[in-house]
């Protein structure tokens, strides 16, 4: 399953990647959950591979991220899956059976949770550790009002290490459809989670809450040495967007199968 926020030119190129290198689709169930970005009648003509594009229920222009709010929905209405394959709509897949393969590596790891792909860049390359998020750290405020119709506190600021990436990571990952996912699907969410503490602080992105609590039942996850491009914050990062269009472009020019329709 996958989101689209706004990105259905990068939406177009993953589905196509996605329907060129995985010919046997028999055994996966295709979803595209839409925050009602407005050409998402674009993705239509993907319904003849089997590819079903839904409204999440939410829109672009949330005050903050809603993907771990969706994929949870989704989860919840959907539990006959032995695996979830959690796909952001800024990848390309480059390799025949890449979802197949990484279910493979989920199924020899009996201490696994998940398997996620490796990060490439759009020329192929892997993503060298140096460039991959380390461990920033944010200031967050908050103010509490402690009754629906009492007054607001006045703001309390502390600093949180953001953990980007001790967190199996939902680019491209699949996951096992398991007792334990589940609680924690049902019981705490997807979504990015905070700690707040005088000392270590923390914040977690999508699924790092996940990622912390499987470790509690001895399970952990793995990064496949299988790959796939993935552009990386499309929908909300403008740096070197116009260098990651054209990026996007030249490898649509790579799957034309479905241009020509």
């Amino acid at each position: 399953m996958s989101v689209n926020h706004g990105t259905t030119r990068y939406a177009e190129l993953m589905l196509e990647s996605l329907v060129r290198h995985h010919p046997d689709r028999s055994s996966m169930r295709l979803l595209v959950l839409d925050n009602d970005s407005p050409d998402v009648e674009r993705l239509q003509r993907f319904a003849a591979d089997g590819i079903t594009v839904q409204q999440s229920g939410y829109t672009t222009t949330a005050a903050v991220t809603t993907h771990g709010e969706i994929l949870r929905d989704a989860v919840l209405a959907d539990s006959d899956c032995d695996a979830y394959c959690f796909v952001d709509c800024d990848v390309c897949f480059c390799r025949d059976d890449t979802v197949d393969m990484l279910a493979a590596e989920l199924d020899a790891g009996p201490d696994l949770f998940g398997v996620q792909a490796s990060w490439l860049k759009p020329d192929g390359s892997a993503l060298a550790e140096a460039e991959s998020p380390r461990r920033p750290r944010s200031e967050i405020s908050e103010r509490v009002r402690p009754l629906p119709d009492g007054a607001w506190s006045e703001p309390t600021s502390y600093a949180v290490e953001l953990q980007l990436d001790d967190r199996i990571h939902p680019f491209c990952a699949v996951i096992e459809n398991s007792p334990e996912f589940r609680s924690v699907v049902e019981n705490l969410g997807l979504s990015p989670a905070a700690v707040q503490c005088e000392r270590g602080g923390k914040w977690w992105d999508t699924l790092g809450l996940l990622t912390q609590v499987m470790k509690t039942h001895r399970r952990t996850w793995r990064r496949s040495d299988v790959g796939v491009i993935h552009f990386g914050n499309v929908s909300w990062d403008p740096q070197w967007a116009a260098e990651k269009a054209a990026d996007r472009e030249r490898l649509m020019r790579q799957y034309t199968r479905h241009s020509s329709r």
